[in-house]
């Protein structure tokens, strides 16, 4: 008996991708932190720097929020469209 092979639908790849582009949209904020860029700088040459700790607290407060926010807002947009493409080909 021959074993089914593992299939991903076009559905659930477009939805992997669209996960995985908002984590990268969010790494790739949160390497333009002062505040991060300074930890992995201390992180990987072991140097503390004495820079001023206020400068890049706004990007900071925004790339927080946007960490928390994101996986909501995604949610939301991915179950609109959902009940969108639900409702048209109900309609149809």
């Amino acid at each position: 008996m021959k074993q089914n092979r593992f299939q991903i639908g076009i559905g659930s790849m477009l939805l992997l991708m669209l996960v995985f582009s908002m984590m990268s949209a969010g790494f790739f904020y949160a390497s333009r932190v002062d505040a991060i860029q300074n930890e992995l700088n201390s992180l990987v040459s072991n140097q503390v720097s004495t820079g001023d700790q206020g400068s890049g607290r706004l990007s900071h407060i925004i790339f927080i929020m946007f960490t928390f926010t994101s996986p909501l807002i995604l949610a939301g947009v991915l179950a609109t469209a959902v009940s969108v493409l639900r409702w048209r080909t109900k309609r149809r």
